[in-house]
């Protein structure tokens, strides 16, 4: 029901408030209320200026008094520089600044002020207070330059007049033709993506450097290598003009770029003039302790549901090496939880995540490994993958697998790397997360068993059915886990192997393990409740040695590589 139906009072106020206006305005006139499209209350009324009048209407939002009425001319025409595309007057009080108490009879002032503010002395602009933002630039533009910094400072660099060879670099995604420069005079540019990035595309460019009064846009093909040629560039007009593959031209001036695409079309030479997107510099968008993520290798064992966001979330910091362990293959039921989309269903679940890391980050480097960690697979099979494990500088267990941990366990500990673990327990109820760090907790199996002994403390088994559907039955009945709920427990995954990495003894977890409650129910009472879980015994994580140990390490030597032990093994002279 309209709001001047339930609200009678204050639709009453309003006419009361623009009479009132008409009385004591000598410039208003012609008021007329009625009811329009829709229900709308709508007012026409008349603003007179000079020897000039001007019919407006304004229309009530049908949220009213919580949304600003809309003022337009009532010709439909243009009559200040303050309009929107559709006619609609851009007045001081808009969506930005609009609170209820705010009447239509201060939108009709506001129309007065502007008429008559442009059409003052001089017909000088109103100053405008409105400011657009990057997405309202460039609505209705499909083609768009983004300038990144060093480039916009290596166009600066580029003597007034002259040009030079550049390589620009496009994709085309929700029918957008997004465009950067990635290398320019034989160099390479940092742009928005990397060279060669999947589906970008590139193309021979020329970079202009121009005289700041030159004019640049809204140029034809012909105009621009006329304007070429005219500031002494004869061959960047010809290749313009010349028929053949797709050359972009860029005409740069301090503060002030444009670029045009010109390529052939049905025998025809075309341009397309471009939006540029400069991008200024945005400051830290991520802690300072992750710069010490560069150049670290993490190793994701499991790409399912947990996986998949724990990898993404990784790559998102800063981490650009990953080596990715799993056989499975992406299945329709997947799309529920996973990372990955429709369009990788049948892939193996790491080429797909790879893919995706490339999608995120650009430059990135993936060593896949199609194999289950623990599963039915040749002893050599097995060892190579865990010798790609002891690469990483963390480990990351998101298999919720007793022999997959056991696995990783092993190669954490032998190498002295960090390990990371997490579930959602079944019927995704809660989950549970987990690290250690060597020297600083228990080696992993220790810790493992010491969770376990928490859970038994308090009468609830660590895993009542080792078998059991993580996403399907839990201890409270069947309750399917959603991709928010995965989610809530890998992004705390995410946390622990970033802060592995990031702040190696000066964690930021008081505790090594959690259990975080989704919902009530089992041994929680209510959702969002964190148990932490304290591990005690912390040793080096090394074996023991003893000098009976290393005598019999010295003895298979002996045994196993003699040649090796005749020459070596034999004290210094």
């Amino acid at each position: 029901m309209a709001w001047w139906i339930t609200d009678p009072g204050r639709a009453r106020f309003e006419q009361a408030a623009i009479a009132e206006l008409a009385e004591g305005a000598g410039w208003l006139s012609g008021i007329r209320w009625y009811v329009g499209d829709g229900l709308a209350l709508c007012v026409d009324f008349d603003v007179s200026h000079g020897a000039e009048k001007f019919s407006m209407t304004m229309t009530y939002s049908a949220l009213h008094p919580h949304a600003p009425p809309r003022v337009v001319p009532r010709d439909g025409g243009r009559l200040s520089g303050h309009q929107y595309a559709d006619g609609q007057m851009c007045l001081e009080y808009r969506s930005d600044n609009w609170v209820p108490d705010i009447t239509g009879a201060m939108l009709v002032e506001s129309t007065h002020r502007l008429i008559a503010g442009e059409r003052g002395e001089g017909n000088r602009r109103v100053p405008s207070a409105h400011h657009t933002t990057l997405g309202q630039r460039t609505r209705g533009q499909p083609f768009r330059f983004v300038l990144m910094p060093q480039a916009e400072q290596r166009l600066a660099s580029i003597p007034e007049g002259t040009s030079v060879e550049a390589l620009m670099s496009e994709k085309m995604r929700s029918r957008t033709f997004v465009s950067t420069l990635v290398a320019m005079d034989g160099e390479a540019v940092v742009g928005a993506w990397e060279l060669g990035t999947v589906g970008s595309s590139q193309y021979p460019a020329r970079v202009v450097s121009l005289n700041p009064d030159t004019a640049k846009r809204g140029l034809t093909v012909d105009q621009l290598a006329t304007m070429l040629g005219r500031v002494g560039l004869e061959e960047d007009g010809r290749s313009v003009r010349t028929p053949g593959d797709g050359v972009f031209v860029v005409l740069a001036s301090p503060g002030d770029w444009v670029a045009y695409h010109v390529y052939d079309h049905d025998g025809v030479r075309n341009g397309a003039e471009y939006r540029t997107l400069p991008i200024t510099d945005q400051g830290r968008r991520l802690p300072e302790a992750y710069d010490a993520l560069i150049g670290k290798t993490v190793g994701i064992v499991g790409a399912g549901s947990l996986g998949s966001k724990v990898t993404v979330m990784l790559a998102r910091t800063g981490i650009g090496r990953f080596v990715l362990i799993d056989d499975d293959v992406l299945l329709p039921g997947n799309l529920v939880r996973n990372e990955l989309g429709l369009a990788a269903i049948g892939v193996h679940k790491v080429d797909a995540l790879a893919d995706r890391l490339t999608a995120v980050r650009g430059k990135v480097e993936v060593t896949k490994r199609r194999v289950p960690l623990g599963g039915q697979e040749s002893s050599g099979t097995t060892e190579s993958v865990m010798s790609e494990l002891a690469g990483c500088d963390v480990i990351v267990d998101a298999t919720a697998d007793p022999h997959a941990f056991n696995f990783c366990a092993a190669v954490a500990l032998r190498n002295r790397r960090p390990l990371v673990w997490g579930e959602v327990f079944a019927g995704g109820i809660g989950g549970l997360v987990a690290r250690v760090r060597p020297d600083l907790e228990p080696e992993p199996q220790a810790a493992r068993s010491q969770i376990a002994a928490w859970f038994e403390t308090r009468g609830i088994p660590a895993q009542a059915d080792p078998d059991a559907d993580p996403y399907g039955g839990g201890p409270c009945g069947t309750w399917v886990a959603d991709d928010a709920e995965v989610s809530v427990v890998a992004a705390h995954l995410a946390r622990l192997a970033t802060d592995a990495l990031a702040r190696a003894a000066d964690t930021i977890f008081p505790s090594p393990a959690y259990v975080i409650a989704l919902r009530a129910g089992w041994m929680f009472t209510a959702p969002f409740e964190t148990w932490p879980i304290d591990l005690q015994g912390a040793t080096e994580w090394a074996p023991e040695t003893t000098a009976a140990s290393i005598e019999e390490s010295l003895t298979l030597i002996r045994e196993l590589m003699p040649a090796v032990a005749d020459d070596d093994d034999q004290p210094a002279a």
